[in-house]
């Protein structure tokens, strides 16, 4: 008989930790700005109890540090980067995906700039951090309030595709924002939730092998 570690307990879904950026088609940046993609990870701005999220996305506005929120380069500042715009998430190792909660680009400090936010977004997995890419189809967010003090944080259920198993990079493509000026395309803040996908040790690599043999040699005795 193979001899295969396993847990006592089947794992359960959670909130992801250990997300990074793996790629994104730009960012607005420094002196003037801080618009890196990483403020969707980072909860910079954001509170994680209430889901409430700050609407200054560069810290107290006027280009203070730090930021709070992602926004491409649009067609604003050079290298320019008009839409459709994209953003790589890396979960750090293979989940069963079961969905995502997206707060969009809440900025609002200054002047009402939420149309900037994503709005239809093609969204792909891959099981590799190298790729292939397996589109999930195409996803609608919807617009931040603007508020500070409401969690309009909205939640993507992926658990109906089969392809969101296994899965290690997921790739937002953003075709579209809410009629925001300059191509601009921005969110503020993603939380995925999933379940690990097991790795099978060596030892149970080798227990499948020898279990394999020795079925084998049953039958030919």
């Amino acid at each position: 008989m193979a001899l295969v570690a396993a847990s006592a307990m089947p794992a359960q879904s959670a909130i992801i930790s250990g997300v990074s950026i793996n790629s994104v088609s730009s960012e607005l940046g420094l002196p003037s700005f801080d618009r890196a993609a990483v403020h969707l990870l980072d909860g910079i701005g954001f509170d994680e109890v209430n889901g409430f999220h700050t609407n200054a996305p560069d810290g107290g506005g006027g280009g203070t540090n730090p930021g709070s929120m992602w926004l491409t380069n649009g067609v604003f500042r050079a290298p320019n980067d008009p839409l459709p715009a994209f953003v790589v998430f890396d979960l750090g190792g293979n989940y069963d995906l079961n969905s995502f909660k997206v707060w969009n680009y809440n900025e609002t400090r200054l002047a009402a700039l939420t149309g900037r936010g994503a709005n239809q977004v093609q969204i792909s997995v891959s099981g590799s951090a190298a790729g292939p890419f397996t589109s999930l189809g195409d996803f609608f967010f919807n617009q931040a309030t603007g508020s500070e003090t409401t969690d309009f944080g909205q939640v993507i259920n992926l658990a109906p595709f089969a392809a969101a198993d296994n899965t290690r990079l997921i790739r937002f493509d953003i075709l579209t924002n809410h009629g925001g000026d300059n191509s601009f395309a921005g969110l503020s803040e993603v939380r995925f939730d999933g379940t690990a996908v097991p790795e099978v040790s060596v030892a149970g690599l080798l227990g499948l092998a020898m279990g394999g043999v020795m079925l084998r040699r049953r039958r030919v005795g």
